[in-house]
């Protein structure tokens, strides 16, 4: 379980870094990439804690919401990706980081539910 641990943990980080650099690319219109990937970043890091202390409810708690924070990702990144196929270019690098995200929970997801069902 420490494994798993440490990857929620890495992945709370980068979610935290990639929301503050989402708000920092445009902080007047850019907040709910700081409160999104900053709040889901703290709350996964929090649950990495947990797990890592052997909380039994952690690490179903974090596929949970990993899961759910992945829809979200895929959402936003469909309309983000629309926008910019219909000539909205800066917005390119909002729905790069939201692909980088959403690659992040991909490669995570598989790995908690194989933990889980162990």
């Amino acid at each position: 379980m420490k494994e798993v641990a440490r990857w929620l943990i890495i992945y709370g980080l980068g979610l935290i870094a990639l929301g503050t650099a989402g708000y920092l690319s445009n902080p007047r219109k850019a907040k709910t990439a700081l409160y999104s990937g900053g709040g889901f970043g703290i709350i996964t890091i929090c649950l990495g804690v947990m797990t890592r202390r052997g909380a039994a409810w952690a690490l179903p708690t974090a596929l949970l919401l990993v899961t759910l924070f992945s829809l979200l990702l895929l959402w936003r990144s469909v309309v983000v990706w629309k926008a910019v196929a219909a000539g909205e270019r800066r917005r390119v690098f909002v729905g790069s980081l939201l692909a980088l995200m959403l690659l992040f929970s991909a490669f995570l997801l598989p790995y908690l539910f194989l933990a889980w069902r162990h």
